[in-house]
């Protein structure tokens, strides 16, 4: 048994809308078929089985919202073949995905999150993009672990990302209405991208009746998400550039033990906002 067609380690190609490619298998030997799929990339992977009355079927039905590596063994007449093709991904553009998120309700901001994580990108070399902490796709998401469509599907990526994102506004509208207290439009929006990086934005200044950001964190602004705590007796007194001089060189890993400066909301906001 031959497969007729694709040609092996063929590339097939998601459209940026995104739409999937009709993948079509044929082999060489006549009557009904037994098509063993295995669909995989990186720590993701699906298989099944379908059957057809003769020797031709299309995959699109299967693989559609993933991509990776595509193996395919075809069985018939007590006969077997094996073949491999790629699913690949084509990035949207920025307007794209602009769009995409002006019909999604709460979504104001959420734009300058993509914009600073991906620059609305979701591919790096026809596959989705991976961070170093797993994070995946143009909504980096990590926790918790997407699913392989959400990986794949831009537009599913950018709906988990919501739906985290609404989590995190509803923690802060809780967070800001506390004791009854009021809030702007534009602090809700800070409060919220905040917490997508962690910890709250605002403190409130009883004295001038109002939240006001929080005063104790110095931010680099050479960075998107690194800052010190100027309580800290390591980094009082000290300006931004000597902290910078001092710290910048261990901003490759995480904060070690006893380490004066932090991954910080509250400047993750004030970089993607600004």
């Amino acid at each position: 048994m031959k497969f007729k067609s694709p040609a092996s380690t063929s590339t097939f190609t998601i459209t940026s809308s995104p739409d999937w490619p009709s993948i079509s298998f044929e082999t060489d030997v006549p009557g009904p078929h037994a098509w063993h799929w295995t669909l995989a990339w990186g720590a993701f992977k699906k298989s099944g089985v379908v059957n057809t009355t003769g020797a031709k079927w299309d995959a699109k039905a299967v693989v559609v919202n993933c991509g990776g590596t595509l193996t395919v063994r075809a069985e018939a007449n007590k006969q077997t073949a094996t073949i491999s093709v790629k699913i690949t991904g084509t990035n949207p553009g920025s307007a794209e995905v602009v769009t995409y998120l002006s019909a999604k309700q709460n979504s104001a901001g959420f734009d300058k999150i993509i914009q600073h994580e991906t620059s609305f990108a979701h591919f790096k070399n026809k596959e989705p993009i991976r961070s170093f902490d797993n994070g995946y796709g143009m909504c980096q998401l990590t926790a918790p672990v997407p699913t392989f469509d959400q990986v794949w599907n831009w537009k599913l990526n950018v709906d988990a990302g919501l739906k985290l994102f609404d989590q995190k506004r509803t923690a802060a509208i809780t967070y800001l209405s506390q004791s009854k207290r009021t809030y702007t439009a534009d602090q809700l929006k800070y409060e919220t991208v905040c917490r997508w990086n962690g910890g709250s934005y605002h403190e409130w200044d009883a004295k001038a009746g109002k939240w006001l950001r929080k005063s104790t964190i110095l931010c680099d602004s050479k960075t998107g998400n690194i800052g010190w705590d100027m309580t800290d007796t390591g980094n009082k007194g000290k300006s931004e550039a000597q902290l910078h001089a001092r710290d910048s060189g261990s901003y490759s890993k995480a904060p070690a033990a006893g380490a004066h400066w932090m991954y910080s909301g509250v400047c993750y906001a004030d970089a993607v906002l600004r």
